[in-house]
């Protein structure tokens, strides 16, 4: 199932361009978010993993961005973890895949929420500004949204006329896929972010989805308690090796 769930989550948050290369995929989206710039080794493989290393490093950085390989415990060669640790990679963050059976949740929303099936601008803004990401940021992001193909929810929870918290939600087949859940500092611990999920996950059911799936920083303690306390297990642990200092929390 790990090759399948890293499939479906790559369908789920698109990049704006990839490359098929002797079984690994090469992801580019002008540097924002891991996920979508970074080598995935899903495939077997067969070119001499140095070469291939070397070629990937030189297409990245000829896009001005650092290279990164996303690690699973079926990436190729067996070897490929110990060959990048060998020059240099260090790992950058690691990744908790969990999944939850929804098959018998209820379709119906519990509480007054907004939810959006297309890309809106309101949506892109509230979440650059809750992330306290750059406003550069938003034309990539706007791209990676234009490039999804499946259905879609954009959630949004508002009091006293300001946007609260946020969260999307993406259906393939029976799957559906949480992403970019953030909260507003000032409303943090609130039970907002329980109210952002279990909206997604509702509307995840009404769209036939039976098992929903997210991914999150093994050292994101607040969101694990969370994401545990709605009974999400997780089934594996992926890693990002880049040559660079590795993510502190």
């Amino acid at each position: 199932m790990v090759r399948r769930f890293e499939e479906i989550s790559n369908n789920a948050w698109p990049a704006l361009q990839t490359m098929q290369y002797d079984g690994w995929i090469l992801r580019f989206a002008n540097g924002v978010t891991k996920r979508s710039n970074s080598v995935n080794l899903l495939y077997p493989s067969t070119l001499d993993p140095e070469k291939k290393i070397d070629f990937c490093e030189s297409l990245y950085r000829s896009q001005n961005i650092p290279p990164c390989f996303k690690i699973t415990s079926m990436a190729e060669p067996s070897d490929i973890d110990q060959r990048l640790a060998s020059r240099g990679y260090l790992i950058h963050s690691t990744i908790s895949f969990q999944s939850l059976d929804i098959s018998a949740i209820s379709a119906a929303p519990i509480s007054e929420i907004r939810i959006d099936t297309e890309m809106n601008s309101r949506w892109m803004d509230d979440f650059i500004r809750m992330n306290d990401f750059e406003r550069e940021r938003k034309p990539t992001y706007v791209g990676i949204m234009e490039q999804l193909k499946l259905k879609k929810c954009l959630i949004s929870l508002t009091r006293e006329n300001k946007t609260i918290g946020v969260g999307l939600g993406v259906a393939e087949g029976s799957y559906l896929g949480l992403f970019d859940i953030v909260v507003d500092k000032a409303y943090r611990n609130t039970g907002v972010g329980f109210l952002i999920v279990e909206n997604i996950l509702r509307w995840g059911r009404k769209q036939g989805s039976e098992t929903a799936y997210l991914q999150v920083m093994v050292n994101n303690v607040p969101a694990n308690k969370l994401y545990e306390k709605m009974g999400f297990r997780e089934r594996y642990r992926y890693w990002y090796r880049m040559k660079i200092t590795p993510f502190i929390q």
